[in-house]
């Protein structure tokens, strides 16, 4: 792929100043060939991640401090969508590779402030203030974390979004999800998309919702891991 994009490059830098009124013409045509091939190289490396997926480097870890940084980064990627929080615990431990959880975070709040771009294009001209809500909390021996958004929603054929190479938006390769899945399944979790209830209660807007839940260690087992470290 890379001496396809280079070659193309070096085709409109040489030619197109020597065919005069065909400039225009030679550089599009290049470009699509630099464009495609700058897709193809995404969906290479995607699907080389989710090919050879790694085991997960497992340690301890606090699953809230990770969902933090996942929406640290976002606020950052995405400055005109509003991202709210509500945590209703801290400090809660779970035996993760970070960097796999960090990743699924990451993507999965990615994913719903590109939801509210694509609802944002399809409606323009509405008022519509994009909106991504972020949950964190622990029910029985599951710490669950949802990330809601006011954006497009969610197909009728809402299970096929975790199958590889579906994708509803333009520009998707359909393996984020199927990456995020099994980053999941890996540590013993599971993932589940719904409709979100609207934000507004006057509206009749759904959009959708991603429901993680992962397992997590109580204060007693942390210790016990923190001990097995250090006498290893």
């Amino acid at each position: 792929l890379t001496p396809i994009q280079l070659s193309a490059d070096r085709l409109r830098r040489k030619f197109v100043p020597l065919v005069g009124d065909q400039g225009a013409e030679l550089e599009q045509y290049t470009n699509v060939i630099v464009r495609q091939t700058e897709d193809l190289r995404r969906i290479v490396d995607e699907f080389s991640k989710f090919a050879r997926m790694p085991e997960p480097d497992r340690r301890s870890h606090d699953l809230v401090a990770l969902l933090k940084d996942a929406v640290i980064l976002q606020q950052n990627g995405q400055p005109d969508v509003k991202i709210s929080t509500t945590f209703e615990q801290e400090n809660v431990i779970g035996n993760v590779d970070a960097t796999m959880i960090g990743q699924a975070f990451t993507n999965l709040i990615k994913n719903a402030g590109e939801a509210t771009e694509t609802y944002r294009e399809k409606h323009d001209g509405k008022a519509y203030n994009p909106q991504v809500r972020v949950g964190f909390k622990l029910q029985g021996d599951q710490a669950i974390v949802t990330i809601a958004d006011n954006g497009i929603g969610l197909p009728e054929n809402r299970a096929r979004l975790f199958e590889p190479y579906v994708t509803t938006r333009d520009k998707g390769t359909g393996l984020g999800l199927s990456i995020v899945k099994k980053i999941i399944e890996e540590h013993g979790g599971t993932l589940e998309l719904v409709d979100a209830k609207p934000f507004k209660k006057s509206s009749k807007h759904f959009g959708a919702m991603a429901v993680i839940r992962l397992p997590f260690m109580a204060d007693g087992q942390a210790e016990k891991t923190e001990i097995s470290k250090a006498v290893r």
